[in-house]
């Protein structure tokens, strides 16, 4: 079984975090997010990965190169377009021996039974399964519909109202199953997607269940979540490290008998107080009297302090944040540097971002 990771996003919501890096490089507790994926595929059985590559291409095949490092062969499709859901998929196994396809979409974090989701497919006999996701209304999401045998029925886009509603967060009753961008699909499905771009949403699927090919739902169980969006990866960090998110791969590191993450040659001071789940990562410094919590993450390299408080933070790598700093929510990207005694909450700064002494935001 072949797996294929779209990664060809621009990851505009996660700006200016993605400015430097694609989003599915993005790190989350220390590791560049991919890689949990990679493991996931591999575990269910992948024997090689084909990365849907766009936007700085070369960053992602920079550090997974042929993937013996992890275990899989690993190949790279860069789209001289954006192809879009489907159109990236045909263009990824483009010129490749036919293989059956578990395809991710590059920016979702899940624990779900992918062993499972395999077997439901075969066992069904299905061209094509999705994986999907019930989620409370409102929501913003399209909505797909399901016979009882599981057979896949329609696509409905999320109307205007629906997107509104889901922004002023009014309560309502019921749920719906949405696309958790998790596909099985059969390689003489694949050799169908038009090699152009193509949604496979708003197109393919539409296209292929009124031509009565058998798509199938299966409900995925766990922990599934979207990291477009800083609150997300926020939330992503710290599904990780509370383990609320069992991904094969576990947080780089050592688990101290404190319960928070150590990575090899970070120093931390035997008066700084850190709260179990926080990370720390290679080589940083944590100083006298700091206080970290809330999952705190701090990434290579970076220094934190003497007397600085560091509240559900994800820091980059060869940040330097000052004495005295009090820092609540905030995403830091790498080489930021804060001066002493600033008081930041739900800052989102990008790369080499300077914030004078005293600041408050």
């Amino acid at each position: 079984m072949r797996g294929v990771i779209i990664a060809g996003g621009f990851g505009t919501r996660l700006r200016p975090l993605t400015l430097r890096r694609p989003k599915p490089l993005i790190p989350v507790a220390n590791r560049p997010f991919l890689e949990y994926q990679v493991a996931q595929l591999r575990a269910a059985g992948a024997e090689e990965i084909v990365f849907a590559t766009n936007y700085l291409a070369d960053r992602i095949e920079a550090h997974f190169g042929d993937g013996s490092r992890f275990g899989v062969r690993m190949r790279y499709a860069m789209e001289q377009e954006p192809l879009g859901t489907a159109g990236a998929i045909r263009n990824a196994v483009e010129g490749l021996p036919p293989m059956r396809c578990i395809v991710f979409n590059g920016d979702i974090l899940t624990d779900f039974d992918m062993g499972a989701i395999v077997r439901s497919h075969l066992e069904r006999g299905a061209q094509a399964t999705l994986t999907l996701y019930r989620v409370q209304r409102p929501h913003p999401y399209g909505v797909i519909q399901v016979a009882d045998d599981g057979r896949v029925q329609a696509f409905i886009e999320p109307t205007e109202e629906q997107k509104r509603a889901a922004d002023r967060g009014e309560p309502m009753d019921g749920f719906d199953f949405i696309n958790a961008g998790i596909y099985i699909l059969e390689p003489e499905l694949i050799a169908r997607i038009p090699l152009r771009p193509c949604s496979i949403e708003r197109e393919f699927y539409p296209q292929i269940l009124r031509e009565g090919i058998p798509v199938y739902g299966y409900e995925g169980r766990g922990f599934w979540l979207d990291i477009g969006r800083p609150s997300q990866y926020m939330r992503a960090t710290r599904a990780l490290l509370s383990g609320e998110v069992r991904t094969v791969l576990a947080p780089p590191g050592t688990r101290t008998p404190d319960g928070y993450w150590l990575m090899h040659e970070a120093e931390v001071e035997p008066d700084a107080e850190i709260e179990p789940g926080c990370h720390i990562g290679a080589s940083a410094c944590i100083e006298s009297r700091v206080r970290l919590s809330g999952y705190t993450v701090v990434g290579a390299g970076s220094t934190i302090g003497s007397n600085s408080t560091l509240h559900g933070c994800i820091v980059g790598a060869q940040v330097k944040i000052g004495d005295g700093c009090r820092l609540e929510d905030c995403i830091l990207d790498d080489e930021v540097v804060i001066e002493s005694h600033a008081h930041l909450r739900g800052a989102v700064l990008g790369a080499g971002s300077l914030i004078r002494a005293y600041s408050t935001m």
